[in-house]
């Protein structure tokens, strides 16, 4: 099943411009299991007129929506664990193929956080782009993952655009905006860290990899990253997975910190593979109870 589900998708990428159907069963473990050599923007916005607003897209219950600059409506479900004060912000990501809904259950962050850890985080779980058109959900985060980068989805200013509505509508702590993602999720942590230091200031990667050349951070900005050597979709030691070359866990972290203004942490284990592990979610809730 597993091959049938990556032959799938890599014939929804050559069909790209005809399809219509989903190429996924929203699997996350087969995240950026598809050949593409699509050149990847940094950044499109404001480079040119902004096209025509997209088909608005069906909203799931519970969930709340806004159009980002580019026409597109995109979603995301707020889970608001504050107590007193400012609240840290906690935005989780899924990967590739995933939901937001499916991130939450796999990842327990809400229980765990405010039960066990006494932090009392307002969390997000925002959708990536791809449903509207009837694909696997994705992120833009450099070099990963269609269908997002063959879209140009510039998922750095909804980021950025995110942030900034939900600080307004909330009492959060600007000191501690916190971003933690998994796979293809945690290839778009690497990317807000380096690309809005402004807003983030710590950042959680699950088995993902840094998939942009350079990584130029503004303002500080700390990080977690958590791969297992039984990975065999985003491999620790890097190599290719079906036409997309993913750097090593090591030469992420380093091209991370090497200006000196960010700081990383690799931890790796042996039994780990590519499926959110449980004691993830506690790592990184201790490492965040820190920042």
């Amino acid at each position: 099943m597993r091959g049938l589900r990556l032959a799938l998708v890599v014939l929804v990428t050559m069909a790209y411009s005809g399809c219509s159907s989903s190429a996924s069963d929203g699997n996350v473990d087969d995240v950026a299991a598809v050949s593409t050599d699509a050149v990847v923007p940094t950044s499109t916005i404001g480079a040119s007129p902004l096209p025509e607003p997209r088909p608005a897209s069906v909203v799931p219950p519970g969930f709340d929506s806004i159009i980002t600059l580019d026409g597109r409506t995109r979603t995301y479900r707020v889970v608001d664990l504050s107590d007193e004060g400012p609240a840290p912000l906690l935005v989780v990501l899924h990967g590739f193929g995933g939901t937001a809904q499916m991130m939450s259950d796999a990842s327990d962050i809400d229980e765990s956080f405010a039960d066990r850890y006494d932090i009392h985080p307002i969390v997000v779980y925002p959708n990536g782009s791809g449903s509207e058109d009837g694909l696997p959900q994705s992120w833009n985060a450099g070099a990963c993952c269609p269908f997002s980068t063959l879209g140009f989805v510039d998922d750095v200013a909804f980021f950025d655009q995110l942030i900034g509505e939900l600080t307004e509508s909330y009492d959060i702590d600007l000191r501690r905006i916190w971003v933690v993602g998994h796979s293809n999720g945690g290839m778009m942590a690497y990317r807000l860290a380096c690309e809005l230091s402004s807003r983030v200031t710590a950042i959680g990667v699950a088995a993902g990899a840094m998939m942009i050349d350079a990584c130029s951070p503004e303002n500080p900005v700390s990080a977690l990253h958590l791969h297992g050597t039984l990975d065999t979709v985003v491999p620790l030691a890097g190599g290719g997975t079906a036409g997309i070359l993913f750097p090593s866990a090591s030469d992420s972290v380093a091209a991370f910190t090497r200006t000196g203004i960010a700081t990383a942490e690799l931890v790796t284990d042996e039994s780990w593979s590519h499926e959110w592990q449980p004691e993830w979610t506690s790592l990184f809730a201790e490492f965040l109870a820190t920042r």
